[in-house]
């Protein structure tokens, strides 16, 4: 749904909000302005304007997420850092968040009592996905994909790629080119259907592999108990 008010969020739900970059780029100067001085050293470091832009945009629009919640000024939010270069709040807001961005979209996931880790990926067709599966898939899943048709592959390695790196987001890692195997059968099998009486029943499995965008792959691990879960839409027209 599309939103200009911030919902209650409760303490059983994680809110992931959608952004589309290009959408915002009229804003761009605004949205510069909020960040930090170590935010827009960043920045300034990649070396395409391009990827400079989606930064700031994205770390724009998280910040203006995150002052909707707490009712702070977004430019006054301190973003902390963890041990791994996860980003947080400080410990007294009870507040925990994750983003992810690639290509021209973002995604936000937020959460009152519990850590959060959310991965969105284009499905880019023309990567070596053969060359990569061998990289961070365990024996185990290798044998499971080797067994499976062509477009059964490329289904199986995003879906598995972005579950890792959630799982990996929420406790702090980042990616680490891990192998740990996950059973993907009890949610990625899963038919539309299905999914939404998951959602209805409080019953989401993680990590919970879901397409909000087309064209994109995504998952959302939470270090805790099934929470319901919110979509929302960042309206271009949002403050």
């Amino acid at each position: 749904m599309n939103s200009k008010e911030y919902h209650p969020l409760k303490l059983n739900e994680v809110h992931i909000w959608s952004a589309c970059l290009s959408e915002n780029e009229s804003q761009m100067p605004y949205f510069a302005s909020l960040l930090s001085h170590d935010e827009q050293e960043r920045a300034s470091c990649f070396r395409f304007f391009r990827d400079q832009k989606r930064f700031t945009l994205s770390r724009g629009i998280l910040r203006s997420l995150l002052a909707g919640y707490l009712g702070e000024a977004p430019q006054r939010i301190e973003i902390l850092y963890g041990l791994w270069g996860k980003p947080c709040l400080p410990k007294e807001k009870a507040l925990s968040f994750n983003l992810s961005h690639s290509e021209d979209y973002a995604l936000y996931a937020i959460t009152q009592s519990y850590e959060v880790g959310i991965d969105l990926e284009y499905r880019d067709t023309s990567l070596e996905i053969e060359d990569m599966a061998r990289s961070i898939f365990s024996i185990a899943e290798l044998s499971h994909w080797n067994a499976l048709t062509p477009e059964e592959k490329t289904s199986f390695f995003f879906e598995s790629w972005v579950s890792k790196e959630a799982f990996l987001k929420a406790s702090g890692k980042g990616w680490l080119e891990s192998k740990q195997e996950y059973t993907q059968a009890s949610t990625n099998s899963l038919k539309q259907e299905q999914k939404n009486d998951l959602l209805e029943n409080d019953e989401i499995l993680y990590p919970y592999y879901f397409e909000s965008i087309p064209g994109y792959a995504s998952a959302l691990y939470v270090e805790g108990p099934p929470l319901t879960i919110l979509h929302y839409v960042w309206d271009k027209d949002c403050p």
